[in-house]
């Protein structure tokens, strides 16, 4: 699906996959030179991980506007 490139040089892949009992998963391999981590997730849980994970960049985003 997609390939993002992190600034510390991690790549981060984003797949779909399909369990053998038909569930489709987001699967999520974050590689780290030789080292690497594999995260399944389903829709619901990548739906709730994805609006934290919106909501703590929106915040980041209005800190860097307002300065400090």
């Amino acid at each position: 699906m997609e390939q993002i490139t992190a600034p510390s040089g991690q790549v981060i892949e984003l797949r779909q996959i399909f369990h053998e009992t038909g569930v489709r998963l987001l699967r999520i391999i974050i590689r780290d030179g030789v080292r690497y981590s594999t995260i399944e997730l389903d829709a619901a849980t990548a739906f709730d991980w994805g609006t934290q994970m919106r909501d703590w960049a929106r915040d980041g985003a209005e800190d860097t506007q307002s300065g400090p």
